[in-house]
């Protein structure tokens, strides 16, 4: 078994480590580096490390949600029949996903304002 302590010994398996984070779960990906390269860290030297690297946006966040519906809204009034296709960190994101993140928003009862309306204070209550 292989644990790493030194920046070094992280480099050597950025490679296995970001290609398995985009398709697997971070528990995942930790079991499948232990058993198929007996390299065993704890997830908060993963999440450390996957920080570091930059590869901790898998996830789509809800200010990248609320911009994107914003933009789509934007073009739908210029040019209706048009379809708004976003890439994010060079995948595509699916048109249901933003639907759906907008249709939880109202369900919260944060429906997603005009520009005009748009203070992200008000949204996004600070800790």
């Amino acid at each position: 078994m292989f644990r790493p302590t030194k920046p070094e010994d992280w480099e050597r398996f950025k490679e296995p480590i970001a290609d398995l984070y985009t398709t697997m779960k971070l528990k995942d990906v930790m079991a499948e580096m232990q058993s198929r390269h007996g390299f065993k860290a704890t997830e908060k030297q993963y999440k450390t490390q996957l920080k570091k690297w930059s590869l901790d946006t898998k996830y789509i966040k809800a200010s990248e949600y609320i911009t994107m519906i914003k933009i789509k809204r934007e073009r739908e009034r210029e040019d209706p029949p048009r379809q708004t296709q976003f890439v994010l960190r060079g995948r595509v994101v699916d048109p249901r996903d933003i639907t759906r993140f907008e249709k939880r928003a109202i369900k919260k009862g944060n429906p997603i304002p005009d520009d005009n309306e748009y203070d992200p204070g008000s949204w996004f209550p600070s800790p």
